[in-house]
């Protein structure tokens, strides 16, 4: 799900969905039946650990006796508590209020209920595919699987995008051209959501590399210098360390080489956390390693590019503060239930459609002209912003969540971030990768692109 997630244009377009919530159906499904199994077999055995070896099930301490073989804990929860379920199951019950037919003066009723509905759908996906995680990532070999399954996918992510951006491609796979011509960058359609992706698997693979550097380091023993870790590079570990070392710079390169600026602002805030919290743990020689990796992709991309991207911010960046601020006037009493998640683009950037009269002559030719250029006759562009582009999203995950959920759903959403950061602060690496989605969405909408939280409450669930 995670690989189909991102491969599919990030599922952002409506073929995507269904599949998508099939198979968090299917997850939910198995985790139920999974906490079945448990009680059944407690009530047989008690909360023993088993070993499955073959055909046998050996429990108690019998399960010792068969080495590699499958084993798992009895003790372990029937089902998992991830550090997203209760933010995510307080905020569809908020969210639900919304499709009550409540007296239009309340200001509670969604402007767009079928919209609210989807947005539940995939609120309820993201939470069935966290919980199958956090059922899944009880055991450490799963979770270490995990992360390299992770970094895997962002090598080929990144080299896709790295591919596109030397042959200048226009469509994506060879045949499907966005509507925003010149954005793509990989499978996603917009460069940065796809900056927003790799956010997080570039510290994943800084993580898995940061492992591979402490396995060499202590095979060496007391000789830690440069000239016995070349050497080292023959053994198992060394080898380790070089095929860490692959994914990490392709990630890292693919960040850069997306030029956005938001991204890359919060990669480089994620990783002064990262080097914080290693640190704390006496470990700043992995996270040095990473800033070599960081130096590296720097050397091949080239710092001119950037510094071109980031002298036009200050230009930039007033049309998305006055579509924040358009938005947050036009509450119009709805500060308390918002106007229903999911409705953003329906109730800030449409304006009222005009009934024409019966024999009304057809559309004139210059309006037809205007749809073909790209123009999206019957949305408004606030005041401050002529000329400018339309704002069918906020651009800032914080001030969508109030325009359509209200204050009471910005408290769970963010209730929902500090319970995940919480949750993952003893692993240096990954608060940094959940950190740095977390504030790149003050700038984009990443959590709006399926793949982007699919992968999030993934990485959410590897320390329940």
């Amino acid at each position: 799900m995670v690989a189909g997630s991102a491969l599919a244009f990030g599922a952002v377009h409506p073929f995507a969905y269904v599949p998508l919530w099939i198979a968090s159906a299917v997850l939910a499904l198995l985790v139920a039946w999974r906490a079945a199994e448990v009680r059944t077999l407690r009530a047989r055995l008690g909360r023993t650990r088993i070993a499955l070896s073959g055909r046998r099930l050996l429990p108690g301490d019998n399960a010792g006796a068969a080495p590699g073989a499958w084993t798992f804990d009895l003790g372990w929860p029937l089902l998992p508590k991830g550090a997203l379920l209760l933010p995510g199951v307080a905020f569809l019950a908020w969210v639900a209020l919304q499709l009550l037919p409540f007296p239009a003066g309340w200001k509670v009723t969604s402007a767009s209920p079928s919209d609210t509905v989807r947005g539940m759908a995939f609120v309820a996906a993201a939470l069935s595919i966290h919980g199958a995680a956090a059922a899944v990532f009880l055991h450490r070999p799963a979770r270490l699987r995990f992360r390299r399954f992770v970094a895997a996918l962002g090598l080929v992510l990144a080299v896709t995008g790295l591919v596109q951006l030397a042959g200048g491609a226009r469509r994506i796979y060879g045949y499907f051209e966005p509507y925003e011509r010149g954005s793509l960058f990989g499978p996603f359609a917009n460069r940065n959501h796809f900056a927003g992706y790799m956010l997080m698997v570039a510290l994943v693979a800084l993580d898995l590399l940061s492992r591979a550097w402490r396995r060499l380091r202590g095979s060496m023993g007391r000789r830690a210098g440069l000239r016995p870790a070349l050497v080292r590079l023959g053994t198992p570990e060394g080898a380790g360390l070089v095929y860490a070392l692959v994914p990490a710079v392709a990630a890292v390169g693919a960040l850069l080489a997306t030029t956005s600026r938001g991204a890359i602002a919060a990669f480089v805030v994620a990783l002064a956390l990262a080097g914080l919290g290693l640190r704390h743990r006496g470990d700043v020689p992995s996270w040095a390693l990473g800033l070599l990796v960081v130096g590296m992709a720097l050397a091949w991309f080239g710092m001119e590019r950037l510094e071109l991207r980031f002298d036009r911010a200050a230009d930039d960046a007033p049309g998305r503060t006055i579509a924040w601020r358009d938005a947050l006037q036009r509450m119009d009493g709805r500060w308390i239930a918002g106007w229903g998640f999911n409705t953003f683009g329906f109730s800030i950037s449409r304006v009222t459609p005009w009934p024409l009269p019966e024999g009304a002559t057809p559309w004139p030719d210059w309006l037809d002209q205007a749809v073909a250029r790209g123009e999206r006759p019957g949305t408004r562009l606030p005041a401050d912003l002529a000329g400018g582009g339309w704002y069918r999203e906020a651009h800032n995950d914080y001030v969508q969540l109030v325009v359509e959920t209200g204050v009471p759903g910005l408290l769970i959403g963010l209730w929902a971030g500090v319970a995940v950061l919480r949750r993952a602060r003893a692993d240096p690496w990954l608060f940094a990768a959940l950190a740095s989605v977390l504030m790149h969405t003050f700038v984009e909408f990443d959590f709006q692109i399926p793949a982007l939280p699919v992968l999030f409450v993934t990485l959410a669930a590897l320390h329940t």
